[in-house]
């Protein structure tokens, strides 16, 4: 028979484990022990299945809610999935099924109020609502293969197709979306947003990219309820205001719009 002191050298162990073994109980951890910190984001919804990726590893494991994301996290949804995930600011980022992209930097300081998000999309659909920063420096850049979208507080939303296409809509606020392959002359940090000019045109390429094929473009400025569709290859096209009851046939739209009413200011 067992004594009562081995029942209760028993029992420590047990304590011991469960405090300091078990991933994510009193530590301020996700479900696989990965603790949060200033550059990490959780996920918040997840409907069907998505999985991460992290830098360096090999197999792609599951996610849940409550999961901690951390930079260069690679993260893809399957068939019929959806995935929302709150970044250290507050902001929310909404992936549709079969999305994939990387979480190339997700940093906000509480102390002084700068932010530096930056998002990669392969390819699928994303829906931003943007939370107002204070701080010097309060970057949030989602980019395409062909467009990068950069933004303050505002809603909006991309759809990169599998031709490599973008489709951007704005709601509420401002989106300047440039050129990946043109460094843009702005600092969102210091002077803010341009005021919206015209798309150049072609332009020729100095040496050594007189090879690259797709052409030069600088910025164009989007504000509530516009749009732009930048090709594969080539100019964007105009940018143009779109239907609000057209866009609302879309189920993608509304279940974004009635998620966000969900959100406390």
């Amino acid at each position: 028979m067992r004594s009562g002191r081995g029942r209760k050298t028993c029992f420590l162990w047990f304590i011991i484990l469960t405090l300091f073994v078990l991933p994510g109980r009193g530590t301020g951890a996700d479900s696989n022990g990965k603790e949060a910190g200033p550059e990490q984001a959780k996920v918040t919804f997840l409907q069907g299945r998505a999985e991460v990726l992290p830098k360096g590893e090999t197999p792609w494991n599951a996610l849940k809610t409550g999961s901690l994301l951390a930079p260069e996290d690679e993260i893809r949804t399957k068939e019929k999935s959806r995935i929302e995930i709150k970044l250290p600011d507050g902001s929310i980022l909404r992936f549709d099924q079969r999305t994939t992209f990387k979480l190339k930097m997700a940093f906000f300081s509480p102390q002084d109020g700068s932010r530096e998000v930056r998002v990669e999309m392969a390819a699928g659909k994303t829906w931003a609502n943007v939370r107002k920063v204070f701080g010097s420096k309060k970057t949030f850049e989602v980019a395409s293969a062909n467009a990068v979208a950069g933004v303050r507080d505002t809603i909006w939303r991309m759809n990169v197709a599998l031709n490599q296409s973008t489709l951007i809509r704005v709601y509420e606020g401002t989106v300047e979306v440039y050129n990946p392959f043109v460094k843009p002359d702005y600092k969102p940090e210091e002077g803010g947003f341009k005021a919206p000019r015209e798309v150049k045109g072609p332009q020729e390429v100095p040496r050594p990219y007189a090879e690259v094929t797709k052409e030069q473009w600088e910025e164009i400025v989007l504000t509530q309820m516009m749009q732009v569709l930048v090709p594969a290859v080539g100019k964007p096209g105009k940018p143009s205001s779109f239907n609000p009851e057209e866009d609302q046939k879309e189920e993608w739209v509304r279940w974004n719009q009635r998620r966000d009413k969900g959100i406390k200011p």
